[in-house]
């Protein structure tokens, strides 16, 4: 177990904290232009409108993930209610793009989503969602990565490489706010296993989890498997018996969240009336699977993938086995689930869809084997004591 002893530079001094927030600020913003200026950020208001109205693009699954889009309702309610009353921004402020070289067709159609009342209000609610979004998942991923490395700055770096992962992650995608929520969930979850702090918090995590996007079915199952021993376990013997269960009533605890999990995902359904999962490209199953694997559309993804995250995962699969065992506990569980399950699913090439494993798991582990590395070079490198 790993226990992180060096303080945060947060905590340090007035100077170190203003230096960070407006550093992680500068990080928040890119994956947001990126989100608008390559990708489809400008469908979000039509699509948010639609859940909102019980009709959305795809109905299975978007209009059972409500959780964001209520929660922006809320916000612009209480916008609406109080700082458009002192600024009303719409009358203020008119959104126009000087003709100097030739707009192209996205501009246009921007300028014209602009100008349309309302939605000026609405793309600052989303904007500041957003950024609010990649700011906590930065500051949730430095606490889970300081469990694991003692170097600020290298932590520092690794919150850079998200950034850019974020930014080029936009494939196909709007705003996806339900995206990075599912990812803050992870995050809260993997940071309360951690530092031990009060499982009954997931009794609130889970409802807002399953509300958010049913990929957060998962969380319960992180949490017992991070209680469960597997050290004395190996793949070559099949010795299922040296593995060390939980206690009791961890099983019942995991079971009681899974019912939660479970009413709510019914529910949702059954409130709103289910509809067949809709698709895109090709069937969810083997036709999904082919058309990642074997065409023009999976080597598409193979590209998105290794601009999102690099060749981090064959690293890690190179040096599998000097990582902390809590670390290749979640890579088993979680990395092979997640990556099939999207894979048969949806278009591999949003890239976006695959960050949990990539925050939990692959970025700390390369910062841990690059810290690990330095001090085994500078260990070897120390002078030998010479007696007096």
């Amino acid at each position: 177990m790993f226990t992180h002893t060096s303080p945060l530079w947060l905590k340090k001094n007035k100077i170190n904290f203003f230096f960070i927030c407006f550093c992680l600020s500068l990080l928040s913003m890119f994956p947001i232009y990126k989100s608008y200026y390559y990708s489809n950020g400008l469908l979000t208001y039509e699509r948010h409108k639609a859940v909102i109205e019980g009709r959305s693009e795809f109905y299975n699954p978007w209009q059972y993930r409500i959780l964001c889009p209520f929660t922006i309702e809320g916000i612009m309610w209480v916008y609406n209610h109080t700082i458009d009353k002192v600024f009303p921004i719409e009358e203020k402020v008119h959104f126009n793009i000087s003709n100097t070289s030739g707009t192209n067709a996205e501009t246009d159609a921007f300028v014209t989503l602009m100008q349309t009342k309302g939605v000026m209000k609405y793309m600052l609610i989303f904007t500041l969602f957003r950024f609010v979004e990649h700011f906590f998942i930065f500051y949730l991923a430095w606490r889970l990565w300081a469990f694991f490395v003692k170097s600020n700055w290298l932590i520092f770096f690794g919150i850079n490489f998200l950034a850019l992962s974020f930014g080029n992650a936009v494939a196909a995608a709007d705003l996806s706010f339900n995206t990075y929520l599912d990812i803050i969930f992870y995050l809260l979850t993997a940071n309360l296993i951690l530092y031990q702090r009060n499982r009954n918090w997931l009794y609130l995590i889970i409802p807002l989890a399953a509300f958010n996007r049913e990929t957060a079915l998962l969380i319960p199952a992180l949490y017992f498997i991070s209680k469960t021993n597997f050290t004395d376990f190996s793949f070559k013997k099949l010795n299922i018996s040296n593995i060390k269960w939980p206690a009791t009533n961890t099983w019942f605890f995991t079971g009681f969240l899974y019912a939660i999990f479970i009413a709510i995902f019914i529910g949702l359904r059954w409130y709103y009336g289910y509809q067949p999962q809709q698709e895109w490209k090709a069937a969810a199953g083997w036709p999904m699977l082919k058309l990642n694997l074997f065409s023009a559309v999976g080597v598409k993804a193979y590209f998105e993938l290794l601009g999102t995250f690099g060749v981090i995962p064959f690293i890690i699969l190179w040096k599998f086995k000097t990582f902390p065992h809590l670390l290749k506990k979640w890579f088993i569980f979680l990395v092979p689930v997640w990556f099939g399950i999207h894979y048969i699913s949806v278009v591999a090439y949003q890239t976006r869809l695959f960050m949990v494993p990539v925050i939990l798991i692959f970025i700390p582990m390369i910062l841990w084997l690059i810290e690990k590395e330095i001090k085994t070079l500078s260990d070897s490198n120390s002078p030998e004591p010479t007696a007096l």
